[in-house]
């Protein structure tokens, strides 16, 4: 198995800001080459900033960045800023958020695929240090503002799990963040991403995959695919991942699944989470079951993996769990 491997921090879990810069640390130890944040009621780039002083080596990126919550200007300059302090380590992910969440800040999402190519268009603007904005001229002791530039080249991925989105990354951005991809539907994703790749004369390779994968470690397999399936309630039911069980051919599973979370119906939706739909999604189990799944997804197309680990044992914290599970499962 090759040695790339990342992991994902989730940011809305009970853990401090210094463990989160603890275990990026960690990884960067053991070798993993990227850690990524995801931004639930948190501020991914305020985070990847603190990260970005506690190491040195590994690359950082947002996982995402939510494009409805920060003007595409402040994120492009977040990302200097982080890309200049980190020496050229930081990828600036972003993504869409959930529509139910960013409605009830009073934020109304417009067209998908229209706001995702305006918004990486006039990020990519003012990194390059285009007039992207018909701003009036300041000046300080002579000297017209301009907005700051990094040494560095920003990388830019989108977080895409359809094949629209999946496209459009192709054919725009450096790099693309699936999450609740399941393994079968790894070769459309692919077509999917050459598609839009070569329609923009790009080769498709450019575009890296960098999978986000939730990662249950313990050595009672029947134990670890309890909890994930009690974990993976709170996003099966959401649309853009409850399509992606319907496209694997796991029809009836969806349509139970889609019933119970509308109808709020927690136990019925946990029973409709077969081991086949955990085993899609997950890495569930010991340490070399976990790695075997690894290699699947890796033959599969991705170029990288990323782990999103969750607690397993009685008792043990989220910082705990992240810790226990990156050793176990370093690049080798």
């Amino acid at each position: 198995m090759t040695n790339r491997l990342g992991f994902w921090l989730l940011t809305f879990a009970d853990i401090s800001f210094e463990g989160l810069g603890e275990v990026s640390r960690l990884g960067e130890e053991l070798g993993y080459e990227r850690v990524y944040t995801t931004e639930s009621l948190t501020d991914t780039l305020a985070i990847n900033q603190l990260m970005a002083t506690y190491t040195s080596r590994i690359e950082i990126g947002s996982s995402v960045a939510i494009i409805y919550l920060r003007h595409a200007s402040m994120a492009a300059q977040g990302a200097v800023a982080i890309n200049e302090i980190s020496g050229g380590r930081y990828i600036l992910g972003l993504g869409l958020g959930h529509p139910p969440r960013i409605k009830a800040m009073g934020i109304e999402p417009g067209n998908p695929l229209e706001d995702m190519r305006k918004y990486v268009s006039e990020v990519k603007g003012v990194l390059e240090g285009e007039p992207v904005y018909p701003l009036p001229v300041q000046t300080y002791q002579g000297e017209e503002l301009k907005f700051r530039r990094s040494n560095y080249p920003v990388r830019i991925y989108i977080a895409a799990v359809g094949p629209k989105m999946t496209e459009l990354g192709g054919e725009i951005a450096d790099g693309l963040l699936p999450y609740m991809v399941p393994l079968s539907r790894m070769g459309a994703y692919l077509e999917a991403r050459d598609a839009g790749a070569k329609r923009a004369g790009r080769n498709p390779r450019d575009v890296e995959i960098n999978l986000g994968i939730h990662t249950f470690l313990c050595d009672d397999l029947a134990f670890a695919r309890e909890i994930a399936r009690k974990t993976l309630t709170y996003w099966l039911g959401f649309p853009a991942y409850n399509n992606s069980i319907r496209e694997s051919d796991y029809e009836q599973e969806a349509d139970c699944i889609k019933t119970a979370f509308e109808q709020g119906d927690q136990k019925a939706l946990r029973e409709g989470i077969t081991d086949a739909i955990i085993d899609e999604f997950c890495l569930v189990g010991p340490p070399e079951r976990c790695r075997e799944r690894l290699a699947t997804f890796l033959e599969a197309g991705v170029d990288m993996p990323a782990l999103m680990i969750d607690p397993v044992l009685a008792g043990e914290s989220y910082q705990e769990a992240v810790e226990r599970t990156l050793k176990a499962l370093a690049p080798r």
